[in-house]
């Protein structure tokens, strides 16, 4: 942890910090085109909130998927605020997160399956992540019915393990999205554009030298791919001539909202276009395309408030596996680019639908996740691979406010499952080999990934004078019918301070 993230922790600490801003959320929620890509849309409200947390969590638990930490503590601070002025208004954030986990090994990335190559290694040993994040967002009134305005939302994490297979991670997550809105009334009108970058690189070294050589494996969708020498030229994680494993993508799209009285509705489109390599070294392209939407309604009573949201998206992503020829001439070596080929489709399909229920004594919430995820794998002609997987939650909790107290209890269920085939397009193809799969890894990711479990959740929130409170919250996970995972509990508890004005 450096001197800027220590400073900035004390300084929120010092000031009586919490690890959630639940009234704050709660202010942010009320109005739909918060949650929307549209920051003119804050104006449509009139409350300012902010707050500021610092907060401490640990957890632990044989019930993980294969690269997370058999038990780790994260500590932080977070700041947010919106406010509202005559003709402007403003919101902003700035976080700071450093996690600790043991016992890890697996995916090298920051964000696994957030990209759709994957770098893995098999040392267990300790990670350290730090994150830092701000977005700041501005609203303007150029007349009585036309607003303009902008957000910009950016995130920096670095990531290091201290035993080798050693790596070295740093990632970039920048959103800018200017809009406009027209607003009559009960009726607006809102668009805006929308650019995305992320980018990671990865960086693996060996210390020293060892009885053995360390081994990666390179996902490639499915989990096939290649296993070998962690610096072996198939792997990339040692190339010449290239800086790390460096990945990164762009999004260029637009979103459209309107509004009518209580109902609010918003779609938006995202073409993206991702590169994994450097220069002339781009051994992966990964075009793609993304809709989303939402539709949210809100019925406000005397003495109550019903909040109805059901949120869609569909994403395509395909992955073309570049050929390249290294020539040298007079002691000079180039790349050629001869084509590429398609190895791995993917479409991804979700919708969640919600339901709130607030009043001044109680809040309650009951919505549902369904996620649908279809592969096709041909990464050797001429074998096909498909993948179906469904993944299905349904959650419901509680808060009650009682005296100085803040009261909530949760609990959902999920489960999942997973088909596979197998086809040949050419019998006669006369092939020998077999694309490589890590199976044994495979099958404890995706038993995680399709388990059935049962998550339960109990916070307490004690609200003191002037803003200040403390926030206790527990959270125990149980899955069922395991056979790859060893332990079937996962346990999470944080602890927090904060004020709220």
């Amino acid at each position: 942890m450096n001197k800027a993230g220590y400073i900035f922790a004390l300084c929120l600490t010092l000031f009586g910090l919490t690890a959630y801003g639940q009234r704050y959320e709660r202010i942010v929620r009320d109005n739909f085109w918060n949650e929307s890509r549209n920051v003119t849309g804050i104006r449509q409200d009139s409350v300012s909130r902010s707050y500021a947390e610092a907060y401490g969590k640990y957890e632990t638990g044989e019930f993980r998927d294969t690269w997370q930490a058999e038990k780790g503590w994260s500590a932080g601070a977070a700041t947010a605020s919106i406010r509202h002025l005559e003709r402007i208004s403003l919101k902003g954030s700035f976080s700071f997160d450093q996690t600790e986990g043991y016992g890890m090994c697996g995916s090298m990335f920051i964000d696994p399956g957030f990209y759709p190559v994957d770098v893995l290694e098999f040392t267990p040993g300790r990670k350290t992540l730090q994150t830092y994040s701000f977005d700041g967002g501005l609203s303007f009134d150029l007349s009585d019915n036309w607003r303009i305005g902008a957000s910009m939302d950016f995130k920096s994490a670095n990531m290091s393990k201290r035993k080798d297979l050693r790596h070295t991670n740093w990632k970039l997550d920048m959103t800018i999205a200017p809009g406009f809105m027209y607003h009559s009334g009960d009726f607006a009108f809102g668009a805006n554009y929308i650019f995305r970058k992320t980018s990671e690189n990865v960086k693996a070294e060996q210390v020293g030298t060892a009885e053995s050589s360390y081994y990666a494996f390179l996902d490639k969708g499915m989990m096939y791919g290649v296993y070998s020498v962690w610096s072996g030229s198939g792997l990339h994680l040692s190339e010449p001539g290239v800086n790390g494993f460096p990945v990164k993508d762009f999004n260029n799209g637009a979103a459209l909202q309107i509004q009518y009285k209580g109902l609010f509705a918003e779609a938006e489109y995202l073409h993206t276009q991702g590169t994994v390599g450097e220069k002339e070294y781009l051994w992966f392209r990964f075009p793609g395309q993304e809709v989303n939407g939402q539709i949210g309604y809100r019925h406000k009573g005397i003495r109550s408030t019903h909040y109805a949201r059901i949120k869609l998206s569909h994403k395509t992503l395909g992955m073309d596996e570049s050929i390249l020829e290294k020539v040298s001439e007079n002691g000079v070596t180039t790349v050629h680019y001869h084509g590429s080929n398609r190895i791995l489709s993917k479409a991804y399909s979700a919708i969640s639908p919600e339901y709130e229920y607030v009043t001044d004594i109680i809040e309650l919430r009951a919505g549902a996740d369904f996620r649908w995820e279809r592969s096709l794998s041909s990464q050797m002609y001429p074998y096909l691979y498909s993948q179906n997987i469904l993944n299905w939650k349904a959650y419901a909790d509680a808060t009650v406010h009682t005296g100085r107290f803040d009261i909530g209890v949760e609990i959902a269920y999920g489960d999942g499952s997973v088909k596979e085939s197998e086809r040949i397009v050419n019998e006669q193809s006369g092939v020998q080999t077999t694309p490589f799969r890590l199976q044994e890894w495979y099958e404890r990711q995706m038993e995680f990934r399709t388990a059935s479990y049962l998550e339960t959740g109990l916070s307490v929130r004690n609200n003191l004078r002037n803003g200040i409170y403390f926030r206790a919250e527990g959270e125990w996970v149980r899955g069922f019918n395991l056979i790859s995972i060893t332990g079937k509990n996962r346990f999470t508890a944080a602890l927090g301070i904060g004020y709220e004005f």
